[in-house]
């Protein structure tokens, strides 16, 4: 008796052992399969629905903080390698420019169309103010037809700095610089500032202070705004509040960079249409490009190889294309810019023709499928340097076709020259310049069918 309890406390003992190493065992079987299974599922950049696109979500779960990766994941998409059918292309007819706008001094920044199809938001003027101690732009809606101005803001002369038209509140959202003791060498310091004007330069509103850089954008519906602290993207809803304060860590931003955190990159921003995510693209000093897509509701980041990097980029008014206006190789002359086109459905790249491989501006036609290119002409096609011509193409089908062969228009490096209407009749564009006179052309257009 005495043996047989022996016998069965020593089974009962090797049965508890056996538990407390199995049931371990089994769990770590369990992760590792939902791990695996994990990185073998694809993880789309945008559901199949064009109008409601998404980011991945693996690359930001709470298992992976603790062991972020050096730099962003790539970007997929939710129809890898697969075609889609696509709808026939509109037909357009473009009618001899207009002349409507005429300037002594700097060529205009033809900024977009407002959805109203009558006004364009401009930059047209820089000048000296002696009581303002210092150099000033304008920020402006000019409407073509009636040749009317209204001055909605007014900033310090910085140039390329961002300017957008908000539709929901009828407002300008543009940055600007507040300079701390001019006249001090030791402590003179540039503040950058966001600011907002409801058509009155004299009483506009800060909206964000000390920011390292003059990044920001507008959603296309006007419904939000965002832009960059040290830190964190802010965006802000229509009653400028803020809706969503997202962590950014700029070791994993700006990877490339060995002097981190001694530099911070800065970042021009194209908000897609009907949808959270914010395309992000720099100059690409010493070759140090970025080119990612941010979901500015999560946060979630991931990046896109152009093989180059992004001098323009514009969405197409659907929301389903980025069109690129791509530099390859280092910076300097012998810079190579072409134009692709992203379908973020399937992930596939289009090239232009090389006949608008030096592509200035371009913009987009309202079925989402033609892009109209400012380029710079061959010598024997223009009278100066600033000549350029315009091309019409098809992205999908890879016709180009010069329009408006009579015309050299006019190209302003470092601003935008043309503007389509969201309801494609019109055009707004610099255009022949007499000798000292800068000169603003509308173009009408008619869609005939084929």
């Amino acid at each position: 008796m005495k043996k047989t309890r022996n016998t069965k406390g020593t089974l009962e003992a090797l049965l508890v052992i056996g538990l407390i190493l199995i049931i371990p065992l089994f769990f770590v079987m369990r992760t590792a399969a939902e791990q695996n299974a994990a990185q073998n599922t694809p993880v789309p950049i945008a559901p199949t629905a064009v109008n409601a696109p998404a980011l991945p979500t693996a690359a930001n779960a709470p298992e992976d903080n603790a062991m972020k990766p050096k730099q962003p994941p790539a970007c997929t998409f939710p129809l890898a390698q697969t075609t889609t059918e696509e709808s026939m292309p509109e037909n357009y007819t473009f009618s001899e420019p207009q002349v409507v706008l005429t300037y002594e001094q700097r060529q205009p920044d033809i900024m977009a169309w407002l959805p109203d199809n009558e006004n364009v938001l401009i930059m047209p003027s820089q000048f000296i103010d002696l009581s303002l101690d210092g150099a000033w732009q304008t920020i402006e809606l000019f409407n073509p037809e009636t040749k009317e101005i209204q001055v909605f803001a007014k900033r310090s002369d910085i140039s390329q700095a961002p300017y957008a038209w908000n539709p929901k509140l009828n407002a300008v959202v543009y940055a600007d610089i507040n300079i701390l003791n001019k006249n001090s060498n030791s402590d003179f310091k540039v503040i950058r500032q966001l600011k907002i004007s409801y058509g009155n330069p004299d009483d506009t509103q800060l909206l964000a202070d000390d920011l390292p850089q003059y990044g920001m954008a507008v959603k296309p519906d006007g419904t939000e705004m965002a832009y960059f602290t040290t830190k964190q993207l802010i965006k802000l809803d229509t009653s400028l509040n803020v809706v969503a304060s997202i962590a950014l860590d700029r070791k994993v931003l700006d990877f490339k960079h060995k002097d981190y955190p001694n530099f911070v990159e800065e970042y021009s921003m194209a908000w897609r249409p009907n949808s959270p995510q914010i395309f992000l693209y720099n100059y690409a000093s010493d070759n140090l490009e970025y080119t990612y897509i941010i979901d500015s509701d999560s946060g979630e980041l991931c990046a896109l190889d152009f093989g180059g990097w992004a001098l323009i980029a514009r969405w197409s008014p659907n929301g389903r294309y980025l069109a690129i206006v791509r530099a390859q190789g280092p910076t300097g002359p012998t810079i190579l810019i072409d134009v692709v086109v992203l379908d973020t459905t399937t992930g596939a790249f289009y090239t232009l023709d090389a006949a608008v491989s030096d592509a200035k501006d371009i913009a987009w036609a309202p079925d989402s499928r033609h892009l109209l290119f400012m380029i710079r002409g061959a010598r024997s096609d223009v009278t100066s340097t600033n000549d350029g011509l315009l091309y019409l193409g098809d992205f999908i089908s890879g016709q180009v076709d010069r329009i408006l062969p009579a015309y050299n228009f006019h190209i302003y490096s470092g601003t935008t020259n043309l503007a389509w209407s969201p309801d494609g009749s019109k055009l707004l564009m610099n255009c022949p310049t007499p000798e000292g006179v800068k000169q603003v052309c509308l173009i009408p257009v008619q869609l005939s069918d084929k």
